[in-house]
């Protein structure tokens, strides 16, 4: 993609591009900052590199979202998905900034964060806008508080075991998200009085700076950023991020969700890369970390259960189609995040404090309209079950990629700790799917027999072989998807084209000799059948790991075609059902 140049904060430039311009201030200006709640005591104390701080990242932030990254090509991530920057932003120390020690953390940082490409200059800042024209006055460690259930917990925790202050630092991106943000510091403020100050963030375009992007991948270097400027007005160097370690980690859980398409907000690389550049920045060791990098969903719910603010759950919003929001339907039930706390509150028992009304779509019997929507479920639950039954050769084998990745950011833990509690981490994520599910396969069994279920739901397409409808295809292999296993993108090749397996073998001219006599072939498939009900009554597969097989492996287990062994599959699920509902 061509490189885009952006001119910030009147910035001048002598060359014939066209060019993006963003300001802060004055005539032409085209975002809105304030930061709120910070007392003016803070204000005296405010180095000028800080005010220099917020305005680059403020200036990456915008740019992301007025930069598009191609429209439905991004969906292959195709060639325009990765984008190039080229910042000019006039600062109150330009050399401090352009010095390599600081710029290329900071380049590191964002690329890796959003898969683009950037490069910065910046020059003297001529009239540069004091902090104090920022900061709306108030008083008072840090976390970034988006509002969700994470970061929820994670405040929850902070005023509970530590008993100190704690500043919750917002991003107010829109106001239906602020409206929660305020009711949940409002309850947490009761809870813990005298604890608790928020610092509600207002970054935003006016009219004239049109959004062209909604991935907002550079939005947490914009969290990271704000909270780092708090905790350095506080005294503080500790920024503790919470988010769960499946997401935070950000194996591909679903075919939807490969490389920076998949949010990386606290993906331990870019908490390294953060780390080393807001040190770097400031001149001094900032601490970046999150304590919930080996906690599943469901060990960030029963956290907040378990010290009495389940009722708060309610409140916490961690839907990403915030678009889509209404008082209704605070939740769409179809995106990554909503499918992941849904399955976490069944898993916890807290249904009572998450009203399955919020949710646009229910999650196990809810009819899912959009093929991607389809896809995206089906293809999250098929992952998590393949997990569970994945040893640690297999699941390094197939994450190796990933996986390695992590591994120097846990220090002085060796390669081997890492590893394997990474491999523990997604085995019990792949548990809280299985028991979720094999608990509503027994509650809706009436209706799995009688078919009445919409055949797009997540448990009709999981547990009906019939029922699952054609899956939409997400994207074609590229170089980012090298490192998943051969298999797999072989099945994700096939489900996508609607492609046979594969083709049977031509049978010679029929002479009187080798005339296939009748019945044979249904010998063979009842043959399959006994052996699949066999394994089912012994053990050695269960419906779940029998549905989710790959047609591949599931020909080579028995012994037979792919189209036998899918045949006998259906017919021995479709009984197996049937059985259960006149076991019950």
């Amino acid at each position: 993609m061509p490189e885009r140049l952006i001119l910030c904060g009147g910035a001048k430039w002598a060359g014939g591009s066209s060019a993006l311009r963003l300001s802060t201030s004055g005539q032409s200006q085209n975002i809105v900052l304030e930061l709120e709640d910070i007392g003016k005591k803070m204000v005296k104390r405010v180095p000028d590199l800080l005010a220099d701080l917020i305005e680059i990242a403020t200036y990456v932030y915008c740019a992301d979202r007025a930069t598009t990254r191609g429209g439905l090509a991004q969906r292959a991530m195709g060639a325009e998905w990765r984008r190039s920057f080229h910042f000019i932003i006039p600062a109150r120390n330009p050399e401090h900034w352009n010095h390599s020690s600081v710029l290329d953390p900071l380049r590191a940082a964002l690329s890796f964060l959003s898969d683009d490409d950037y490069k910065f200059e910046f020059e003297s800042a001529t009239n540069p806008v004091a902090l104090q024209d920022y900061l709306k006055f108030g008083e008072g460690g840090v976390v970034p508080f988006s509002g969700g259930l994470d970061s929820l917990s994670g405040a929850i925790e902070e005023l509970s075991t530590r008993g100190k202050r704690i500043a919750l630092v917002s991003h107010r991106s829109s106001s239906k998200i602020f409206d929660h943000q305020k009711r949940l510091v409002a309850e947490l403020k009761r809870r813990f009085p005298k604890k608790v100050m928020h610092v509600p963030v207002l970054v935003t375009r006016q009219e004239i700076l049109r959004a062209k992007e909604y991935t907002q991948r550079s939005r947490s270097f914009l969290y990271a950023t704000l909270a780092c400027v708090v905790a350095r007005l506080l005294g503080n160097n500790h920024i503790r991020f919470f988010e769960n370690g499946v997401m935070s980690i950000n194996l591909p859980i679903s075919t939807q969700l490969v490389g920076a398409r998949d949010t990386r907000t606290t993906h331990p690389l870019v908490l390294n890369h953060f780390r080393n550049f807001f040190s770097a920045a400031i001149g001094e060791t900032i601490e970046v970390d999150n304590p919930f990098i080996w906690k599943t969903k469901r060990d960030v719910v029963r956290s907040i259960i378990n010290r009495g603010c389940g009722e708060l759950i309610k409140q916490a919003v961690s839907c990403t189609r915030v678009h889509q929001m209404s008082r209704d339907h605070t939740h769409c039930g179809c995106c990554s995040q909503c499918i992941d706390r849904r399955f976490a509150i069944l898993a916890t028992n807290a249904a009572e404090h998450d009203p399955v009304e919020k949710y646009k779509v229910e999650l196990l019997t809810g009819q899912r309209d959009k093929a991607e929507d389809q896809t995206m479920a089906e293809s999250y639950v098929r992952t998590a079950l393949e997990l569970r039954e994945l040893g640690d050769v297999a699941f390094f084998s197939r994450f190796g990629g990933e996986t390695a990745r992590v591994l120097p950011c846990f220090r002085p833990l060796n390669a081997d700790v890492v590893g394997r509690r990474v491999f523990d981490l997604h085995q019990r994520h792949a548990q809280v799917i299985w028991d979720v599910l094999n608990a509503a396969v027994k509650g809706h069994s009436a209706e799995l027999i009688n078919r009445s279920l919409p055949t797009s739901s997540l448990l009709r397409m999981t547990v009906s072989p019939r029922g699952a409808p054609a899956l939409a295809p997400i994207s074609e292999a590229n170089p980012l998807d090298t490192w998943l296993d051969e298999v797999e993108i072989e099945a994700e090749g096939e489900a996508s084209s609607g492609i046979p397996d594969a083709p049977l073998p031509r049978e010679p001219a029929p002479t009187a000799s080798n005339v296939r006599k009748r019945g044979g072939r249904p010998r063979k498939l009842q043959r399959v059948k006994e052996a699949m009900e066999r394994d089912l009554r012994e053990g050695r597969q269960s419906a779940l790991s029998l549905r989710t097989m790959l047609e591949k492996n599931l020909a080579q287990t028995y012994g037979v075609s792919r189209d036998t062994a899918r045949k006998a599959r259906n017919a021995v699920l479709s009984e197996f059902v049937e059985n259960s509902i006149r076991d019950k």
